[in-house]
C-alpha cells in the first residue's frame, strides 16, 4: 500500500448512468467496490439513488451493507455527483459510475495519490477503458483517453467516471451541473488550472466502462448509435459552452459565426491526434489499428460538426 498514514476515502456511485447499461451494471460496480484492497474501515461508499432502479436498497445491502444511500431522484448525472460529494464525510471523494467496474486496487491508488500529495494537488485522474467489443479500444482512446502535460504525470482532462478530488475543493468548485451534459468536466478542469492547482494521473486507477453489445447488425447499429450520439453531444457542447463561458480556451470562435464550428472542430481533431498518440500504448494499439476504423473516425467529426451547428442555431441541448 502506498499510503503511509491512514486516509479515508468516500466513493460516490451515481446511478443515472446505470439505466442504459447492458453488461456492466450497478451490481458489478458494487461488487468491484466490495473487492477493493483498501481497508473497508477507511472507505465510505455513497450510492446516489436516481429513483429508477427497482430494489436498490436490497441490491446495495447485498454487496455493501454499510454503504449509504442518498436520494437523488430527478437529478442529472452531475447533480448527483455534487450531492454525493456534499454528503461525503472523508477528506477525499472518488467517483465511480454505476456502469463501471474499477479494478481491485482502485481506492488504494486514489489514497496513495492524494493522501501524501501537497495541498496544491487537488485531484487524481485514472484511466477508463470500454469493455470488449467492436472497436472498443479505438473508441476508448477517443472518448476516455487522457491529455497530460509533457511529463505525463499531470492530467489536463477530467473524466468523471474515474477520478477523485479533495472534498473541500470539490464542494467549493463542484461540477456545473445545470448547464450542458458534457461540459462540467471541462469547466472544472479549467477552474483547477486557472487557480494554479493540479490534477495528477495514476495509471493504477483502472476502470472498465460498459459498452453496447456489438455483435451482428443490431450490435453494430447500437455501437454506432452510442458513438455518434457522443459525437453530436460533444460538438453541441463545445460550441454552446463558449458562449456561456468565454474564459475557455478558443473562446474567440464564438465571434466567427457559422465559421466557428468547423474551426473549433478542426482544432479538436488536432488535439485528438495528440491524444491518440499519447494513449495508443495504454490500449495496445498502433496507428495501423486505426485504418479499419477510419470511416467511423471521420463520421465522429461529422457528428461534432452537426452538433456544433445545432448549438449555433439554438436547438435544445441534448440529454446525455
Amino acid at each position: 500500500m502506498d499510503v503511509e498514514h491512514p486516509v479515508r476515502v468516500s466513493v460516490v456511485v451515481e446511478t443515472e448512468n446505470e439505466r442504459e447499461a447492458q453488461e456492466i451494471r450497478l451490481t458489478d460496480a458494487l461488487g468491484a467496490l466490495a473487492r477493493q484492497t483498501y481497508p473497508r474501515a477507511l472507505t465510505e461508499v455513497i450510492v446516489v439513488d436516481s429513483g429508477e432502479i427497482p430494489g436498490l436498497d436490497r441490491l446495495v445491502a447485498e454487496h455493501l451493507p454499510d454503504a449509504r444511500i442518498v436520494d437523488g431522484t430527478g437529478l442529472t448525472e452531475y447533480q448527483m455527483k455534487n450531492l454525493g460529494a456534499r454528503a461525503a464525510t472523508a477528506d477525499i471523494v472518488a467517483f465511480c459510475d454505476g456502469d463501471c467496474a474499477p479494478q481491485s486496487e482502485w481506492v488504494e491508488a486514489v489514497a496513495g495519490s492524494l493522501g501524501p500529495a501537497p495541498p496544491e494537488v487537488v485531484g487524481v485522474q485514472g484511466r477508463t477503458a470500454l469493455r470488449p467489443g467492436r472497436f472498443n479500444r479505438q473508441i476508448s482512446v477517443l472518448l476516455y483517453g487522457l491529455r497530460t502535460d509533457p511529463s505525463g504525470r499531470v492530467s489536463r482532462r477530467i473524466v468523471s467516471d474515474n477520478c477523485a478530488f479533495r472534498r473541500d475543493f470539490l464542494v467549493q468548485e463542484g461540477f456545473e451541473a445545470d448547464q450542458l451534459p458534457t461540459t462540467p468536466e471541462t469547466v472544472l478542469a479549467m477552474r483547477t488550472s486557472s487557480r494554479g492547482l493540479t490534477c495528477l494521473v495514476n495509471d493504477r486507477m483502472r476502470s472498465v466502462h460498459d459498452y453496447p453489445e456489438t455483435s451482428g447488425l443490431r450490435g453494430l447499429a447500437a455501437m454506432l448509435g452510442f458513438f455518434l450520439a457522443r459525437a453530436y453531444t460533444n460538438g453541441y457542447c463545445m460550441v454552446r459552452i463558449r458562449s456561456l463561458k468565454p474564459g475557455l480556451r478558443a473562446g474567440w470562435v464564438r465571434w466567427l459565426g457559422p465559421v466557428g464550428p468547423p474551426v473549433l472542430i478542426a482544432g479538436k481533431m488536432l488535439a485528438d491526434l495528440r491524444q491518440i498518440h499519447a494513449n495508443n500504448r495504454h490500449h495496445r494499439l498502433t496507428w495501423l489499428d486505426w485504418i479499419p476504423f477510419a470511416p467511423f473516425y471521420l463520421a465522429y467529426y461529422v457528428g461534432h460538426l452537426v452538433g456544433g451547428y445545432a448549438a449555433l442555431l439554438g436547438f435544445r441541448a441534448p440529454r446525455f
